[in-house]
This record gives C-alpha cells, structure tokens and sequence, in this order.
C-alpha cells in the first residue's frame, strides 16, 4: 500500500504543470534592454522614424516628457521625423545604465545620464547638454517596446531646447 501511495504521488507530481514562468537571467536581458534603448535613442535623434518606430508598439503610444520641461509628448512620425528642427546634437552620449524589472520580467525601467552638445543654426555653437533619463519599456508579443521615457537637465546644465 505504501508503494502504491509513493507510486501516485510521484505520478500525480510529475503530471502537474509548473506554472512559475522561467525568469531570463536579469544580467543578460539588461544589456539586451541597454542597446534596444541606445539604437532607439540614436534613430530618435537621426530623425528616423521607420528604424525609431521598430522600437514602439501598435498596442499603446509612446509618450515622452522632454527635458526642457514642455508638455507630455505622444511620439508620431511627425515630431520624430522633426525633432530638433532648428538645432543638432554635435556630441550625444549615453552612459550609466541601470535596469530595474518587475517581478515577473514583463516590465524594465533603464536609468542613464547624457552628454554632449548642441548647435543651433546661425546661433550658439557647442552649448552644453547633459541629463538625467529613464525610460520604461514593456515586453509584448512583438518584443521589448519603449512605452514612456522621462528627461529632465541634470544640476547647472541645460536640455534640449523648447520647440515651437
């Protein structure tokens, strides 16, 4: 009888599904989430929507608060295709990364600082630049997608400017 028991446990054991999700290794999946938001952040700054949009989701909009303080920004093809009209970056740098994860791995929030500079057309050449960023990113059915990104000058330094 005992046996018998042993033998149904085991049985009824090895029947029942795991239902825990396999976590991927956080280290792995931070340096994955550290260049998607790199090579997204250079095709916003390109002015390149298609490679920019690959980045997003259909699902939800893409929203950014910008770092010269302006209003909540829903991204479309038209403010990325004319961002920085009037203005370039010489020099944009990211550095400092750190990824925050959800429990369940679903959802990444990437810290970072930035450097470099800007020139505006016939106006001030070289102006410093450096902020303070993060951005949240969501894994859907078609991959990591970034869903806000936060901006905001960090102490003595400026943004980017205001558009009109």
């Amino acid at each position: 009888m005992k046996n018998l028991f042993l033998l149904s446990a085991f049985l009824y054991l090895g029947c029942v599904p795991n239902t825990e999700q396999a976590l991927v290794d956080e280290g792995m999946l931070s340096q994955t989430l550290i260049e998607l938001s790199q090579n997204f952040q250079l095709a916003y700054i390109n002015n390149d929507y298609e490679d920019a949009s690959t980045f997003m989701s259909t699902d939800f909009e893409t929203t950014v608060f910008n770092s010269n303080g302006t209003e909540l920004i829903i991204q479309t093809q038209d403010n990325i295709e004319n961002s920085g009209d009037g203005w370039d970056f010489d020099e944009f740098v990211m550095s400092n990364h750190a990824v925050t994860f959800s429990a369940d791995q679903t959802t990444a929030v990437i810290v970072f600082n930035t450097d470099g500079s800007i020139s505006f057309e016939g106006g001030e050449q070289n102006v410093p630049y450096a902020t303070r960023a993060s951005q949240t990113w969501v894994n859907t059915s078609m991959g990591w997608k970034v869903m806000h990104s936060h901006w905001s000058p960090r102490v003595g330094a400026v943004g980017v400017p205001v558009e009109e």
